[in-house]
Parts: structure tokens; sequence; C-alpha cells
């Protein structure tokens, strides 16, 4: 009489894997959306899709997830690795400036200017110089020194 022992499989199998993303609790479902969000910025993609993609890569049984691995830690994986691939993507991709609109240049601008003003933290002076100089103005400096920046910037 020889004795085995059945060993439980080294990944969740996918009727598991539904369930445990079914029984996800709202703390970790943020937690996958901040992470997607860090790793989907360079990409052109929305963090919504790289949550869809993992998930659906993960149910299709095209990534096995290791019993090993908490669930979260396991995704964050999965959604690193498809956001290099989107990375990669991108950068293969050549743009064309002329058939991007003059508008998305100018709200992508502003985007940039808010960003910039948020640095500058609470210093009362920095964003009152730094609109001066983005609406034209000339600075203070050496006489002869003086410069503007362009407009729009």
């Amino acid at each position: 009489m020889s004795l085995q022992v059945e060993l439980p499989a080294e990944t969740y199998t996918p009727a598991e894997v539904s369930q445990a993303i079914r029984s996800l609790s709202t703390e970790q479902k943020t937690l996958l959306a901040k992470i997607a969000k860090a790793y989907v910025w360079k990409t052109s993609y929305g963090y919504e899709d790289l949550i869809q993609e993992a998930l659906a890569r993960v149910l299709e049984s095209k990534r096995a997830w290791p019993r090993n691995l908490p669930i979260v830690v396991f995704l964050r994986g999965v959604m690193r690795s498809i956001a290099s691939d989107w990375v990669a993507e991108r950068h293969d991709d050549t743009v064309d400036v002329d058939e991007i609109g003059y508008v998305n240049h100018s709200a992508a601008a502003r985007i940039d200017a808010q960003k910039m003003l948020a640095l500058f933290g609470d210093d009362p002076i920095a964003p009152k110089d730094f609109r001066g100089h983005a609406g034209g103005r000339k600075g203070r400096g050496t006489p002869g020194t003086e410069r503007t920046c362009p407009k729009g910037l």
C-alpha cells in the first residue's frame, strides 16, 4: 500500500481567480486604481484600461496567479508588465505635430503651467513671477540683461 498525498496546485484555478476578483474589497480596488495610475501615465491608455486588461488576462488564464502571492501584489505585477508593453508601443509610433490641433497644445500648456504652479507651494512671490514671465513681462535684473519668455509659456 503506497501513500500518496495530493499537493495543492501551484496556481489558482480560473474559478478561484474569478471568485477572488469578485471578492476584492473597496480598499483593494482603490489600491489597484492607484497602482494602475502610476504605471499608465507613460502610455496612451487610461488606468481603467490597464485594470481591465490585467483582469482579462488573468481570467482568460493568460497569466497564472501563484498561490504564494496576494492578489494585489500579483495584479500589480501583471499591470506593470502590460504598461511596459504599452510604453514600448507608444515609443514606436511617430507623432505628426500638424495632426495635433492647436487647442490640444494650449490645453497641454495650461496643464503644465498648473503643475509648475503647484510646485511653488506656499511661496507667495514665485507664482506671481511665474505668471508674469508666462505673460511676457520682462524680468528685473542687471540693466540690459532683461529677457522675456515667449508668449504662451
